[in-house]
Formats: structure tokens, C-alpha cells, sequence
């Protein structure tokens, strides 16, 4: 078997290095976050931090798919970094509950086009036939940069102060543009002809998929710092990090799984362990055991769903594509950061409730990867033998 290293060109690992500090620059503040806006008087606020950055890369997403598709890949990651670079700078001088959300929404324009750029890349340059396994690696250096921020936010407050800590995300996302300007771009032309709308009907099963999945992110993005403070815990990044590291330890299994066994059914496999994660949090179960399930279900989902959309492009239209299953991911997360932040702010520490909710959703996109793999199923034995169906599964 080949080492990785030699499965993919040099660009893709310059890219993977250069996601790696995009998202450890964004990630570093996260936990911090909330005791920043507790500072001027916005506690019940909170509820909006995660998706008041959401909603800004929801507003960026369509405008991405097209700077993706005309403009370029690495303008996409180009430009999204330095919305990072310019947040970092900014949230120091921040005094007031307003400014705060302003720089917040600003921010969130780094994630609305920088990642739409890196998947169209990975897309461009790998194969199908190893697409899953490119974006596990790809996911693995993605959430390496987050778990890392998640757990070394709050201790480079302690060493740098906040003020240092908001200087090191900038520098991090100006490495991070370094590395992306080196990339060869691997754009098609595109003859105006093909520049459609922003609907790419193609898309949408995994863009459902993909909000189903992300209703319950939203809601552990935002009030998993809280719930680890009230189970105990000093790190607010605890689980978020224990979560992170799971998905990370599966993502290469994973993603090489979807490629031989299809993505609808790797989304119910994902699906499922998400489940049973969600279920021990309502059910005050193990806390790092429920985190280990919740994470490896991450690490069948992204890959799949990812692939799944590359899948269904085409090159003149690959960013639109999946700038549409970036604005599913958005809306799951708005919708999941505040439902479950107004819950919280009129009922405080009704943590269970939240967890089974989330557990049902998650349930609900178990049922519709194996509905989805049964009609893909159906279709292809209209057409093939029954002997060839188990390979072309």
C-alpha cells in the first residue's frame, strides 16, 4: 500500500497546512467568546455567538459558489482568510455589545468562502474514485486547526493575554494565505453560459443531509461550554476537543469507506453514532464516552457528504454546488444555536431536553441515508443483474 504522502500532489497538502491555520485562527477565540460579550454586559446574548457568525457565512455562500467558479479556487481562500486576519485585529478595540456582533458577522465571511475554495480544490484534483479519502484527510486537518484552538484558546490567554491571544488568530490566518497563494489554480474556464443561479438541483440530497446533521452542531457549538462548566469541568473546550479527536481518529477510515460502500450509507452510519452520543448527553450518561460517539459520527458524515456533493458536480459548476451544502451546514447551525440558546435563556439548565431533541433530528438523518441508499438501490436494479449490484454499491 502507498504512504499518502504519495496518493496526492504537493499542492493538496500545502492546502490541508494552509485549512489547518485558517481553522485554528477562528477556533483559538471560540471558548473565550462568551465570558468577552459577559464583559459588556451581553450575557443573554449568548445564545447569538455561533449564529450571528453563521448567518454572515450564510449571506457569503452563494456569492462564494461564483468566486469559486469565475474568479478562482484560491481567490476563495485568498479572501476568506483575510476577513480572518482583519477579526482578529478588530475584536480588541471591540467595547460595546454592538460592535462585538458587527466584528462577529464580519468574521463569519471567512467561513462563507475560504472552505468552499478547499473543497472545490480537493474536487479538481483527486479522482472519485478516492474523493472520500482526500476529504477525510483534508477534514482531518480542517479539525485538527479546531481542536487545537478549542483547547489552546483559553491557555494562550493565560500566557498572552486576550489581547495576544486575538494577535496570534491573525498571524496564523496570514500563514494560512501564504501557503494558499502558492497553490496552482485548477479553475476550468467557464463560458457565461453556464453560470446559473445559485440553485444547483443536484445538490439537495446532501444538502438536506447536511442540515439534519448540523441542527444538533449548532446547538453543541453553542451551549457545550456552558453544560461542561455545570458537569464539572474547568476547560470549556473539553468535549468539543474529546469530539474533535474522535473524529479526527476515523476520518480516513471513513472517508475510504464511502468510496467503496456509497454515501448515503456512510450518512447512516455517521448518523447513528450521533444518536446514541446525543442520547447518553440527555440521559446524563458518560460524558467522554457520549463526546467519542458524537466525534466518530462526524467523521463518517463530513467526508460523505462532502464527496457526495463532489459527486454530483460538474466543473464548471463545482463551487455553486457546494456553496450549497456550505448554506445547508449554515442554517443547521443557526438554527440549532438558537433554539437551543433561547431554551437555555428561559429555562436554565435544561440541558436534556436539548440533547434529545438534537438525538431526534440526528435519528432523522439516519432514516433518510438508508431510505436514500434502498431508492439508489431500487433504481440501479431496473437497470443492472442482480449479481452486480453488491459491487456497484
Amino acid at each position: 500500500m502507498n504512504k499518502p504522502e504519495k496518493r496526492y500532489p504537493a499542492d493538496f497538502w500545502k492546502m490541508c497546512a494552509g485549512a489547518l491555520l485558517f481553522f485554528l485562527s477562528f477556533n483559538l477565540m471560540l471558548p473565550e467568546l462568551p465570558d468577552a460579550l459577559r464583559s459588556f454586559g451581553g450575557g443573554e446574548y449568548i445564545g447569538w455567538i455561533i449564529p450571528s457568525f453563521a448567518i454572515s457565512a450564510l449571506l457569503a455562500r452563494p456569492f462564494s459558489g461564483y468566486v469559486t467558479d469565475v474568479l478562482g479556487r484560491k481567490t476563495a481562500m485568498i479572501g476568506g482568510a483575510l476577513f480572518c486576519v482583519a477579526a482578529g485585529l478588530l475584536y480588541p478595540i471591540a467595547g460595546s455589545i454592538m460592535a462585538f456582533f458587527i466584528i462577529r458577522l464580519l468574521h463569519g465571511f471567512s467561513t462563507g468562502f475560504s472552505p468552499t475554495g478547499f473543497t472545490a480544490f480537493t474536487t479538481d484534483i483527486i479522482p472519485e474514485n478516492r474523493r472520500g479519502e482526500a476529504l477525510g484527510w483534508q477534514g482531518i486537518f480542517s479539525n485538527l486547526g479546531s481542536s487545537a484552538g478549542y483547547a489552546l484558546g483559553s491557555g494562550m490567554v493565560i500566557l498572552l493575554g486576550t489581547q495576544g491571544m486575538y494577535f496570534a488568530s491573525s498571524v496564523m490566518a496570514v500563514m494560512a494565505i501564504i501557503l494558499f497563494s502558492t497553490l496552482k489554480e485548477t479553475r476550468p474556464a467557464v463560458s457565461s453560459k453556464k453560470l446559473t443561479g445559485f440553485w444547483q438541483k443536484e445538490a439537495w440530497p446532501p444538502a438536506l443531509g447536511m442540515l439534519l446533521v448540523c441542527i444538533p452542531l449548532g446547538a453543541i457549538l453553542t451551549i457545550m461550554p456552558d453544560y461542561t462548566v455545570y458537569k464539572g469541568f474547568t476547560n470549556k473546550g473539553l468535549f468539543l476537543s474529546v469530539y474533535i479527536a474522535a473524529s479526527l481518529a476515523v476520518r480516513i477510515f471513513s472517508g475510504k469507506l464511502s468510496d467503496r460502500i456509497g454515501r448515503p450509507i456512510s450518512l447512516a452510519i455517521g448518523s447513528g453514532f450521533q444518536t446514541i452520543g446525543l442520547f447518553l448527553l440527555a440521559f446524563n450518561g458518560n460524558f467522554y464516552l457520549s463526546a467519542i460517539f458524537y466525534g466518530i459520527g462526524q467523521g463518517f458524515n463530513a467526508p460523505s457528504l462532502f464527496a457526495w456533493a463532489g459527486d454530483l458536480s460538474k466543473a464548471h459548476n463545482r463551487g455553486r454546488v457546494l456553496s450549497m451544502l456550505f448554506v445547508a451546514l449554515e442554517a443547521g447551525i443557526i438554527i440549532g444555536g438558537l433554539g437551543s440558546g433561547y431554551r437555555l435563556a428561559y429555562m436554565p439548565g435544561d440541558f436534556s431536553n436539548i440533547f434529545m431533541v438534537c438525538a431526534a433530528v440526528t435519528f432523522c438523518s439516519f432514516l433518510f441515508g438508508l431510505l436514500w441508499m434502498q431508492k439508489k438501490k431500487a433504481a440501479l436494479s431496473e437497470r443492472q443483474p442482480p449479481e452486480f449490484m453488491d459491487e456497484l454499491l
